[in-house]
């Protein structure tokens, strides 16, 4: 419409001779940047062009959304025989039974059916001790999203629509089109801290990998054993039960959940001052309406006593929810005023836990607490914004910048006494062991480079396919996991499918998380960076939470983020912090 951007430049020109405040001019030019990256001031033939391609956007998304859900939905694995799911734990075989008595009533004989809406299927991975059982699993997951389900086709027409349109507003590539805002500033930025992580890991990549290929060897007692990729998961786990005494089921009888949210709003009142409580919720007097009988609702006022914001926790996985974990700002609210007295922000934190048998306790694993304790960090993000507008307030901040709230609160799940002072065992209400927190700690050690790696050489692919559509459009999807990661690919002899073909994060909305894959260890480096300062000052410091929350959870995207994390820390960042935590600095 260009009369209304005639009248913004016009408004935009006015509003300056009035002296605006900070936030205000920072509003004023993140908007008008915003309406020239969406084309603006094109010639008319190109605007069209460009919001035809908005259009086409929006609908191939909507379809990979749908085929990617249908191929969730129609994805199963059933196994009749019980031996062939030996090793695996009670919990996830009830779960898989229940599955398959709902899908074969009256079915007589053993059955155990697996989908992707159950973490069972990872345990199998895990824990199965029968090599033809995980092989089998991991060669029926080969058919996600293929057949009638199959993504590719959509997916090669956005990420050629998403390259037209970097160029149509004067970019060279997506990627630069897309973190145009972000920290990393472009797609040659982002690549370079991607290759320059992945040169860090690639020698103990192959270690460990070595490492889990003897271990195969003496437990089968085959000198030169392979390890397959239905290995990997197996025997990760049994090195670590082996080399850290660390049993994760038995780990997660110390972490009941009413202990582990009483111990995440505890370290949130420490740190902040704040106290976190519940409210009643369904239909009677001063209940909260919810959506569903599962979800609560909760308060967080100040020291003073003053309503910071509310929020909904919807805790446990159901087959009308989507899958993963979110939080979401619903209202970001408005800061308090001498003239006026503001209004409270309301979010919701969302999670995918499974509920337990009837009567049974609800047991996270120390994964799970984490994940909590990450989308709580989010919401913290949300309810100490100072900012008045919605579109720069809480956590409306680069993706590259979003996760250090998050990432930050998942470092005190690894913190000592923090854990201890929540993490207590399910029936005898004992404290988590010294020597399982030493394991725990220890087990950080465990394949720390396999995982990064893993995450390293996604961001690589989504960086890659964007930058260079044209480049992979002669072979199949499929081989491009093993294009991008080149030498680093242990298993390029297997026949796969690509894992973009599945990727909701990059492909499920006209830009999701495109380009940005990344962000989660940009952010990494950053968070890790902040809680060495923690540590320095001995833990959840006060003064230094203030400091936090003064530099970065307050100010939204008002201030770069960048400027946010140099008025914390005093200084650019390293990554350092970050390859100690993981085990990886030299």
């Amino acid at each position: 419409d260009q009369a209304l951007w005639n009248v913004l430049k016009t408004a935009e020109e006015r509003l300056r001779q009035t002296n605006p405040g900070p936030e205000q001019k920072r509003y004023m030019e993140l908007t008008m940047q915003s309406f020239r990256d969406n084309g603006a001031d094109l010639p008319p033939d190109k605007r069209a062009r460009l919001e035809a391609i908005d259009r086409e956007l929006t609908l191939a998304s909507q379809r990979f959304n749908n085929l990617y859900m249908d191929a969730r939905k129609s994805w199963t694995w059933t196994v009749r025989d019980a031996a062939f799911l030996e090793g695996i734990d009670n919990n996830a075989l009830q779960q898989a039974r229940e599955e398959f008595q709902s899908r074969s009533p009256g079915h007589s004989g053993p059955g155990w059916t697996f989908t992707l809406d159950s973490a069972a299927s990872a345990r199998v991975m895990e824990k199965a001790h029968c090599e033809e059982c995980r092989k089998d699993l991991w060669e029926h997951l080969q058919t996600v999203a293929t057949g009638a389900c199959d993504t590719e086709p959509v997916i090669r027409e956005i990420l050629s629509l998403r390259r037209e349109k970097a160029h149509l507003c004067g970019y060279g590539t997506y990627p630069d089109y897309a973190l145009r805002e972000s920290m990393a500033g472009n797609g040659e930025n982002a690549m370079k801290f991607v290759n320059e992580l992945l040169d860090k890991v690639k020698a103990p990549f192959f270690r460990e990998m070595e490492a889990l290929r003897r271990l195969k060897a003496r437990l089968t007692r085959q000198e030169n054993a392979r390890l397959n990729p239905w290995d990997v998961a197996y025997y990760t786990s049994l090195q670590a039960k082996e080399q850290f005494r660390l049993d994760q089921e038995e780990l997660r009888r110390y972490f009941p959940l009413p202990r582990v949210l009483d111990g995440l709003f505890s370290l949130a009142e420490q740190l902040y001052g704040i106290r976190v409580a519940e409210v009643p919720a369904g239909e009677g007097a001063g209940a909260v309406g919810t959506w569903h009988p599962d979800v609560r609702f909760f308060t967080i006022e100040d020291v003073r006593g003053n309503r910071l914001g509310s929020f909904y926790l919807d805790l446990f996985s159901r087959k009308s929810k989507r899958a993963g974990a979110w939080m979401n700002a619903l209202d970001t609210g408005s800061p308090a005023t001498r003239e006026n007295p503001g209004k409270p922000r309301l979010g919701m934190v969302c999670l995918n836990l499974h509920p337990s048998a009837e009567g049974a306790a609800v047991l996270l694993s120390h994964q799970e607490t984490r994940i909590l304790f990450h989308e709580f960090g989010h919401l913290l993000h949300l309810m100490f914004t100072r900012v008045s507008i919605p579109s720069l307030a809480g956590t409306s901040v680069p993706r590259d910048f979003v996760e250090v709230p998050s990432q930050f609160m998942e470092n005190w799940c690894w913190h000592p006494d923090v854990l201890k002072s929540f993490a207590r065992h399910e029936k005898t209400g004992l404290p988590i062991p010294e020597e399982m927190l030493r394991s725990l700690d220890a087990s950080r050690g465990n394949t720390p480079a396999l995982a990064l790696a893993g995450q390293l050489l996604y961001a690589k692919m989504d960086l890659a396919v964007h930058t260079d559509p044209e480049r992979f459009a002669a072979g199949p999807l499929d081989e491009v996991d093993a294009a991008v990661a080149g030498d680093m690919d242990y298993f390029k002899d297997f026949k796969r499918t690509g894992k973009l073909r599945t990727a909701r994060h990059l492909f499920s909305s006209p830009a999701g998380y495109a380009s940005f894959y990344f962000a989660y260890r940009w952010a990494e480096v950053l968070d890790k960076d902040i809680f060495e300062a923690f540590e320095r000052a001995g833990g959840p410091d006060r003064e230094t939470a203030r400091k936090f929350r003064k530099a970065i959870l307050e100010k939204g995207y008002t201030v770069p983020p960048m400027q946010q994390f140099m008025d914390f820390m005093g200084r650019k960042p390293r990554m350092d912090a970050m390859l100690r935590k993981r085990r990886l600095a030299s």
